[in-house]
């Protein structure tokens, strides 16, 4: 059996000799494709990444405008409220009652 192995083992130190002294240029250029390769793995990885967090950052975008908006009507509601109680007070003058003025009907 060992006439069977050796000549694999030659065979393979022979293809190792061989891409570093005549094919340097094709051993060159598949790390280059390889190494490319992973490149655009990685750039399509990261990029569908950040589509991901440019959805979710729409999404919030999306809460935040409404949470927004429902302050601004909660803000108006309240400043109607006062702005009504103004104008009574000083155009009409009118008070409070007090516990003294109030009468209950029963």
């Amino acid at each position: 059996m060992k006439p069977t192995a050796e000549p694999s083992i030659n065979v393979a130190r022979l293809i190792v000799k061989d891409l570093f002294s005549i094919g340097r240029l094709p051993l060159l250029l598949l790390i280059l494709i390889l190494g490319s390769a992973l490149a655009v793995v990685y750039i399509t990885h990261h990029s569908r990444q950040l589509i991901v967090q440019q959805e979710q950052l729409l999404i919030e975008r999306d809460q935040l405008d409404i949470e927004w908006r429902n302050q601004i009507l909660e803000e108006n509601s309240l400043a109607e409220h006062s702005r009504v109680e103004r104008l009574a007070e000083t155009q009409l003058e009118m008070k409070r009652p007090t516990a003294a003025n109030e009468i209950v009907v029963q």
